[in-house]
């Protein structure tokens, strides 16, 4: 491949990243500004002056807190006698391809 075309497919490369992390940016963007506005923190109705903020803010203290149900998760845990994990069992695999010493070798 001559420098010119290496430069070529570089430049191509270049711009189909940028389009691409552009694209991504926007459409994080963008969903942020709709979530926002179904929550109704941005939009024309969601204008609120600052008295009517406050007057809200004041109703909520007078009233009485509200107890909210709580969500609880329990986990059960089951060990089972001579289970190896599987982490440690990928980590055994892995490292017997590089161990010099093998038990095959040492067994007579």
């Amino acid at each position: 491949m001559r420098l010119k075309d290496l430069t070529r497919w570089n430049t191509r490369v270049s711009l189909v990243y940028a389009i691409g992390i552009w694209t991504m940016l926007g459409t994080y963007a963008f969903f942020q500004m709709k979530r926002k506005q179904e929550k109704g923190m941005i939009g024309s109705n969601s204008m609120i002056s600052a008295e009517a903020t406050l007057e809200k803010e004041n109703q909520m203290t007078d009233e009485p807190k509200k107890k909210t149900k709580k969500n609880v998760v329990e986990t059960n845990v089951v060990v089972k006698e001579g289970f190896i994990p599987f982490s440690t069992r990928i980590y055994n695999y892995g490292t017997s391809f590089f161990d010099s010493s093998s038990d095959n070798s040492t067994e007579k």
